[in-house]
């Protein structure tokens, strides 16, 4: 599911008012344990970048009026939610700690949008698809997956064990499939 997340979160087609809605979320979400960490601001900039170049995100009207369920439902479609929820869940994991409040956040913002076990999966998916990219950026870089660097990024990402061992053998088989017959990969 994780490469099937990063796909939905780029091909999701987005309204003038889901991409509003989404980013009064990810902003709201940034504050919601009391502090603005620089990474979920860097979040925030890469996502208006990418999904709303024109957009002012320090707008008063995207933090000032509090995103709710109702909100939610007004969303164009099932896979805009499910896109609020992967966005919602990577801002919450930018300063590398979801915390209760965010948890609290997405869990009272979605109420009755999404089922619970759908937001569950989602969650998972993006942090299978986070762990695979900050691991293969490690990898790539030292040419080896270093064994305790794995398993502390699986801890952090709440990964099990099967779980990271099957994405690093995917990273493995990327990296194999990328450099050079000359280059060398170790799996550590």
């Amino acid at each position: 599911m994780a490469l099937l997340i990063e796909s939905l979160l780029r091909t999701t087609p987005f309204t003038e008012t889901d991409r509003e809605i989404i980013l009064r979320g990810i902003i709201q979400l940034s504050e919601a344990d009391g502090i603005v960490d620089p990474r979920e601001r860097e979040y925030l900039k890469k996502f208006v970048t990418e999904f709303m170049p024109e957009t002012d995100p320090t707008d008063p009207k995207y933090s000032g009026t509090k995103i709710n369920t109702d909100d939610v439902r007004t969303l164009s479609s099932d896979d805009v939610r499910r896109c609020l929820v992967g966005f919602l869940t990577i801002t919450a994991y930018a300063d590398e700690e979801f915390a209760d409040e965010e948890r609290k956040f997405i869990s009272d913002l979605m109420g009755d949008t999404i089922d619970s076990k759908s937001v569950t999966e989602i969650q998972r998916a993006v942090r299978q698809f986070l762990y695979r990219r900050i691991v293969f950026a490690f990898a790539f870089k030292n040419h080896y997956l270093h064994p305790d660097f794995a398993r502390e990024m699986a801890r952090r990402f709440d990964i099990s064990d099967d779980d990271a061992v099957f994405i690093n053998q995917g990273v493995f088989s990327a990296l194999m499939a990328i450099k050079a017959p000359t280059d060398e990969v170790s799996d550590g």
